[in-house]
């Protein structure tokens, strides 16, 4: 089992993507986490009501705070 831990938080989906190419982009995997209605939130970069969560593999935490 992977433990995912949360390395940032932002106000829109499209902010916490381009933040997870740029980790992929150096080697470190991410996902990003958001209530944003299942992708029909009706513009990209509307505020999510929690933030988009960008998420790593705990042992890539190091690495991607570095690149932060």
């Amino acid at each position: 089992m992977v433990n995912l831990v949360i390395i940032k938080t932002f106000n829109t989906r499209m902010e916490a993507e381009i933040a997870k190419g740029f980790l992929e982009a150096n080697g470190v995997k991410a996902v990003v986490q958001a209530d944003d209605e299942g992708g029909m939130a009706p513009f990209p970069f509307r505020p999510t009501s929690q933030g988009a969560r960008l998420l790593v593999k705990e042992s890539d935490l190091k690495k991607a705070e570095e690149l932060f």
